[in-house]
Formats: C-alpha cells, sequence, structure tokens
C-alpha cells in the first residue's frame, strides 16, 4: 500500500515537470525553468537529505518517452551556479540512453568517482545533477542537495523503504552507450555552449533548429553501437 500510494505522489508530481527526482529529493517544482542550467533555475533552499557516503540509488520520474540522460556530482556547501563556470564536472553516471516515461526509473547503485572519494566522508554536503536532452531538443536540468551520511543505507537498505523508491515501472528501461566510461562527456560539453549562447542574449527557448548540428555531432561520437 505504501509503495502504491508513492507512486500515485510521484506520477502526481511529475505532471509538474518534465522530470522529478523522487530519491534523493529534488529541489521542487521546476516545470518553467527545467532548461535553465544547472539546477532547473532553482536555487538551494537550505534543505538537504542523506545520502550513503559509499553511494546510493538514483530514483526520478521522467515524462519523456527517451532522453540522454548524465547524472554529476558538485561538492560544496555554496556552490556557484552560473553559466560561465561548471561545477558540476564529475560524472557518477555516464551518459545513457533513458527509455520510457510516466513511470519511475531507478539505478540501485551510483557509485561515488574514484577522485572525489578523498573528499567524501559522513557530513560533507554536495549536489547531484541529472542532465536530460529530449527529443524535443531541450536540455533538461534538475539537482538534489544533499549531505553525506554513514547511517543512510542502513535506513535505505530497509525492504520496506527499498522495494516503495527504488523500483522501475514496466514501461521504463535504459540503454548504454558504447564506451561511455572512457569518453569525454560530450552531451554536458554541448549543452554548455548552447547555454553560454542563451545567457549572451539569444532567445531562452531552445528549438530544434538550433540543436540540429549539435545533436547531430553528440549522436556521431557517443553512439557508435549499443552494449
Amino acid at each position: 500500500m505504501f509503495r502504491s500510494l508513492f507512486v500515485a505522489l510521484t506520477l502526481a508530481a511529475s505532471a509538474c515537470g518534465h522530470f522529478v527526482i523522487t530519491y534523493p529529493p529534488d529541489r521542487g517544482n521546476s516545470y518553467n525553468t527545467q532548461f535553465q542550467f544547472p539546477c532547473g533555475g532553482l536555487n538551494f533552499t537550505g534543505n538537504r537529505s542523506a545520502w550513503p557516503t559509499a553511494g546510493g540509488a538514483m530514483a526520478f520520474v521522467p515524462l519523456h518517452d527517451f532522453a540522454f540522460t548524465t547524472i554529476n556530482i558538485a561538492i560544496g556547501n555554496n556552490i556557484r551556479e552560473t553559466t560561465d563556470v561548471n561545477m558540476y564536472n564529475h560524472i557518477m553516471v555516464p551518459t545513457f540512453n533513458q527509455t520510457g516515461g510516466n513511470g519511475t526509473f531507478c539505478l540501485p547503485t551510483v557509485k561515488i568517482p574514484a577522485s572525489l572519494k578523498p573528499l567524501v566522508k559522513a557530513g560533507v554536503n554536495a549536489t547531484i545533477q541529472i542532465v536530460q536532452l529530449v527529443a524535443s531538443g531541450s536540455a533538461l536540468y534538475n539537482c538534489a542537495d544533499i549531505t553525506f551520511s554513514d547511517t543512510e543505507a542502513n535506513r535505505f537498505g530497509n525492504p520496506q523503504v527499498w522495494n516503495s523508491i527504488c523500483f522501475n515501472s514496466t514501461n521504463m528501461g535504459a540503454n548504454h552507450l558504447a564506451d561511455a566510461e572512457t569518453q569525454i562527456n560530450y552531451t554536458e560539453l554541448a549543452l554548455q555552449e548552447l547555454n553560454l549562447k542563451m545567457a549572451a542574449g539569444n532567445s531562452l527557448g531552445v528549438r530544434g533548429s538550433m540543436l540540429a548540428g549539435v545533436v547531430g555531432s553528440v549522436v556521431a561520437v557517443l553512439i557508435s553501437g549499443l552494449w
């Protein structure tokens, strides 16, 4: 019953945004601004959620049938969030194609990048960023603010909690992009370039014609076959 209630609540929430991060929870409703780098136009509210120091689950509810998706992280309390610098340059999950929509998608184990492990311990603050490039050509951003915790893994590992939050709806799936672990995050670089152009005074409405060349180069570089 708890799971069915959770599904109903998250699906209702998804109606207010292009995608909603359900674990750890995101900053709030960013429907009208989710195209804005780096966190969908929402500033840090001061609220943080516990997340395991060794890495943990990431669950979100996307509305789009497929999206090139990347998960990044920035360490710190007051992370600079502007288009002229990208603090979210530590890749936790290289770009993959998330498929299916209007359901819960969960990665059960998202690891801490090796380069950041010396910085991660209980009590350290960070922000996790999910970037999605959808079929319409729009770049969507959402963030979850966290505090690393040594006890969160035990709490979240409780079957009642785990089974109600980290599950994949029947229509959800993912396709890995070939050699994703060793590739530069070309999708993010392309999105950063677009956001810098928009910040310089170009139209804020990202149109397919603007992204045609970028998407073509991204696909050519990243998709050389599926695992």
